[in-house]
């Protein structure tokens, strides 16, 4: 296995690498960037959606840093401001049975906070995550212990722990942003996505409009492909549909956040939700 794990056929940025050129990294840079056609953003309902999801804005019980009562806090590197109000709302609006988590920390610590505070622990929350050391060094033993957390890795888990989903339940998305032979995203879009229910609801993390990586990331070495494979996966695909994309949103109406959401600009973020057709 090390032998076939240090072969290197092409090196980085070899137009036969999965590794861009600095050259590449360039051109996306300086150059312009556009929606991939094909792509509906269905810009009117969501701006819909927005507004009804600004309705719980006022109800957000979290503050900057820790506090006594809460697992969650703002100020955190993985998951803050904006897509943290966002998903808090999001939760609200749906009023979900089932939450099924691919990734766990921050993100995991609100659901708990927001299934506690306002619907009493009915929501059934179950956290996928091979790497648990976040979420464990956030919430008590005692509460750790008694949670769902399947500490495998995605591409492991038998299709069947999805079945569960229903109308208007969450699949929250937020693991290793990498689709490679595999990996737990090739997994997910080859076998996942195309199991779930109509009606069901799937949340990605750090994506950009108009599905593009960040510059500072390209810049320091972050090659995530997730934004290119899952721009393909929506063209001209009627089976899911985009329903809310935090980045576009940020960047169409910033009035709109000013006057309604001014917490959300402390950090933009990058989410987007779809919902199985």
């Amino acid at each position: 296995m090390s032998r076939l794990a240090n072969n290197e056929w092409a090196p980085p940025g070899h137009y036969y690498s999965v590794i861009p050129s600095s050259q590449e990294i360039e051109e996306v840079i300086n150059g312009a960037q556009n929606l991939p056609k094909g792509i509906d953003l269905h810009d009117a309902e969501q701006l819909q959606l927005l507004e009804n999801l600004g309705k719980y804005y006022c109800d957000l019980p979290f503050t900057n840093k820790s506090a006594d009562g809460l697992r969650y806090y703002y100020d955190n590197l993985s998951y803050s401001y904006s897509d943290a109000i966002l998903l808090f709302c999001m939760i609200r609006y749906l009023k979900p049975q089932r939450i099924i988590e691919v990734g766990s920390g921050y993100t995991s610590c609100l659901m708990l906070d927001t299934n506690e505070k306002f619907f009493n622990n009915s929501i059934d929350l179950t956290f996928i995550e091979p790497y648990p050391q976040v979420l464990e060094s956030l919430v008590q033993p005692d509460e750790l212990s008694a949670m769902n957390l399947i500490k495998v890795r995605l591409q492991d888990i038998d299709l069947s722990v999805f079945d569960k989903l229903e109308r208007s339940d969450i699949l929250f998305i937020d693991s290793s942003h990498v689709v490679k032979c595999g990996s737990d995203l090739r997994y997910l879009f080859s076998e996942v996505l195309s199991s779930l229910r109509p009606g069901v609801v799937i949340h990605f993390h750090d994506i950009f409009y108009p599905f593009e990586m960040l510059a500072e990331w390209l810049k320091e070495g972050r090659y995530w492909n997730e934004n290119y494979f899952l721009a393909t996966f929506l063209q001209h695909n009627s089976c899911f549909k985009i329903i809310l994309f935090s980045d576009y949103l940020h960047k169409k109406y910033p009035d709109w956040f000013k006057k309604n959401m001014p917490l959300c600009l402390k950090c933009r973020g990058g989410n987007i939700w779809l919902q199985k057709m």
